[in-house]
């Protein structure tokens, strides 16, 4: 029997249909989508089962390649108060710049956040049982993983949150509003938590310092006891011809220099080199008649 013209026509649209409506479902690609609807006589649900199958085979087959690249991404609540850090890496810079990837990046931690159930801190072990936008996140993964085509790692998460406290964040050369290569968060503790929140703009030169300058500590207290041991060494070996009444005066002037550069506190101020980052938070302490004192940092990178 032969098919009418016009009957050709409507198959056609609803094969199209169904390819669009398999894709928007999964993300997979045309012919992927194309092959699932063939294999599984155009049922739908089969199709997503069909490529969700092939997609964790494709995933399991790309975990022991190397992730060099990838994004750490922020979410803000947007009052400074609470704050989770997700720190994902992918195999190339330019999946890393994948609206895709940064969307899932994205998505991440915003979930993470909101999430009360999960750890403060962890891997992606612990987020076996997290759900974004009501699909498990180990699916989420897998999907991404197939659509892409490279291994995609969640190597890290951090959340912030403290009743004393306000988090100022800093994302250097973003890919999108929550994503970069370079990022920090510095908390700041307070006895007037209402006051400090209106400081925030002034108060973040001291997260860009934290990614620009990479500090090793707040100071003197967090720099391990070890690396002050083998910087005291470095300098012995370049006294050797000082007398020997003279080397210690010596070795203290130059640790007390290694102590300043390295030291958050110690280290001149990125936007006003003429005083330190530890005068810079006295100034506004005293200007605004309230406590501020750096609690914790950390820098974040790919």
């Amino acid at each position: 029997m032969k098919i009418p013209h016009q009957w050709k026509a409507q198959l056609k649209m609803s094969s199209m249909e169904l390819i669009k409506k398999l894709r928007d479902a999964t993300g997979s690609g045309i012919v992927d989508c194309k092959k699932a609807l063939s294999e599984n006589n155009n049922d739908i649900d089969a199709s997503v089962k069909w490529l969700r199958e092939k997609g964790i085979l494709k995933a399991q087959k790309k975990q022991d390649r190397e992730t060099n690249e990838g994004v750490v991404s922020f979410y803000n609540n947007e009052s400074n108060t609470d704050f989770t850090v997700c720190k994902i890496k992918c195999e190339t810079d330019f999946v890393a710049k994948n609206d895709d990837f940064l969307d899932f990046a994205k998505t991440l931690s915003k979930a993470i956040h909101e999430n009360k159930n999960i750890n403060d801190h962890g891997t992606d072990e612990n987020l076996v049982d997290l759900k974004i936008n009501d699909k498990n996140f180990n699916d989420c993964l897998t999907d991404l993983i197939s659509k892409i085509g490279e291994n995609i790692q969640v190597v890290s998460y951090k959340k912030y949150n403290s009743e004393k406290s306000i988090f100022i964040s800093y994302l250097h050369n973003k890919y999108n509003s929550n994503c970069s290569k370079i990022g920090s968060v510095v908390e700041i503790s307070t006895d007037d938590k209402d006051s400090a929140l209106k400081l925030v703009d002034d108060l973040k030169v001291i997260a860009m310092q934290i990614s620009a300058m990479k500090p090793m500590g707040i100071d003197e207290s967090s720099i391990n006891p070890k690396t002050l041991e083998d910087e005291k060494d470095i300098i012995l070996k370049q006294l050797d011809n000082v007398p020997d009444d003279k080397k210690d005066q010596i070795i203290q002037g130059k640790l007390n220099k290694f102590l300043k550069e390295n030291t958050l506190l110690g280290q001149a101020l990125i936007t006003d080199p003429k005083k330190s980052v530890s005068v810079f938070l006295n100034e506004i302490s005293k200007n605004n008649n309230i406590s501020l004192n750096i609690t914790s940092m950390d820098l974040y990178t790919i």
